[in-house]
């Protein structure tokens, strides 16, 4: 995982229960203890935080979450300063969606060098282009909970072939607008291809190991498993791509050969007219 970057995607609905939040959470900061202690880093969107501070024992979204855990990290780690992650906002959101407290805790990670942060200009600052914008910026992607705003990234970052881990944890959605990662995930147990073109074999494989909705396995298990499989997709792309480099190059070096053996036959019948034509004078 090294120096990959993974897009959290997801919400969850007002209804979702808190023991369900609670989940969702746990695994969220697992996730993103994970991937900084293999190296690499997450993406995340800054703006509110729906639920945070109110009855809820959880936010019903997980950026913050995600990113209190890499300033978690940063005060406990002895390695050299790098970015844990790549925050994506309008620059609008410290002005009117970012509370107190959430602007503190990025400006920390600010001082501590140790977060990178994109900023869209709010006249352009629309789903679809944020979306875009962390897709461009991410590896890789996990997906938990969510509606049409998940499935849509979910998709995207398949169609640039990045991997894609959705879970099957019921949350709903803070839009309202569908099933995002759940719908993800039913597709990714039908076609496992699509989400791990390199490794899907082993994913179907261990894919009862990602269950999380009725609680058969615990939040902290299915995030070690997750980054797991997504550091070994990662790795086979890497790998299919340098061979696919290597193939490249070989093929370049094989034409020239070729190339220069018609040349050669070519100066070869030069020589040999140029002996029958001496000959004949």
């Amino acid at each position: 995982m090294n120096d990959k970057y993974v897009y959290i995607s997801g919400s969850a609905g007002a209804s979702c229960p808190r023991e369900k939040l609670d989940v969702a959470s746990r695994f969220v900061r697992s996730f993103t203890g994970e991937v900084l202690d293999c190296g690499g880093g997450i993406v995340v969107l800054a703006g509110d935080e729906p639920g945070e501070g109110e009855a809820q024992s959880a936010p019903s979204v997980f950026d913050w979450v995600a990113l209190r855990e890499a300033e978690r990290y940063a005060g406990s780690t002895t390695e050299s300063p790098r970015p844990y992650a790549r925050v994506v906002m309008s620059d609008k959101a410290p002005e009117s969606k970012i509370g107190d407290d959430n602007l503190r805790l990025l400006a920390n990670l600010q001082q501590r060098n140790v977060v990178e942060i994109r900023r869209i200009r709010r006249e352009l600052f629309t789903g679809g282009e944020y979306r875009g914008v962390m897709m461009e910026q991410s590896d890789a992607m996990v997906a938990v909970g969510g509606g049409k705003g998940t499935y849509t990234a979910g998709t995207g970052m398949i169609k640039h072939g990045k991997p894609v881990l959705p879970l099957d944890l019921q949350l709903g959605s803070s839009s309202d607008d569908g099933d995002g990662a759940v719908s993800l995930h039913r597709e990714m147990l039908s076609e496992p291809s699509r989400f791990f073109p390199g490794t899907h074999q082993g994913v179907r494989n261990r894919v009862d190991l990602l269950a999380l909705d009725r609680g058969i396995n615990q939040p902290e298990s299915v995030a070690r498993v997750t980054v797991e499989m997504l550091a070994r997709e990662l790795k086979a792309t890497a790998s299919g791509e340098q061979s696919a480099n290597v193939r490249g190059r070989l093929a370049v070096v094989w034409r020239a050969m070729k190339e220069l053996s018609v040349v050669a036959a070519i100066i070869r019948i030069f020589e040999s007219a140029k002996g029958v034509l001496s000959s004949i004078w």
